[in-house]
């Protein structure tokens, strides 16, 4: 039965919290949206975390109401204010995602959790 020096147990365990923690911020990234309605309620957006229009929502009745340069203009204005929300939310994430576990902590958890686990290895006789 080979043995894993401690060392490189709590670094390979280290480097599994790690992606973890970068797995769950990318998965947060990925599900980033943000909507826009305008002022008087005729006009709804919602942009993706690349900044492209994922979705447009127009009241029934718009285009009867308003001309297509004053619809184009708003529906420009709703991206673009979405768009600046999701690039500050993403570089939010991204900062929080480079703020890594501290190494001597994750061990000292898995020290831990481990030591209140009973041994299930074979036992020599």
């Amino acid at each position: 039965m080979a043995v894993i020096h401690p060392d490189v147990k709590n670094t390979l365990h280290y480097a599994d919290t790690v992606y973890d923690h970068l797995l769950k911020h990318i998965e947060k990234i990925k599900a980033l949206a943000a909507e826009r309605i305008s002022e008087d309620r005729d006009i709804a957006v919602k942009v993706d975390m690349k900044g492209q229009l994922a979705d447009l929502w127009l009241k029934p009745g718009v285009l009867d109401r308003k001309t297509a340069a004053e619809i184009a203009k708003e529906i420009t204005r709703l991206v673009t204010a979405a768009g600046q929300e999701t690039a500050e939310q993403i570089a939010e994430l991204v900062r929080a995602a480079h703020e890594y576990p501290d190494f001597d902590t994750v061990v000292a958890e898995q020290e831990n959790s481990t030591a209140a686990e009973p041994e299930t290895a074979l036992q020599p006789r």
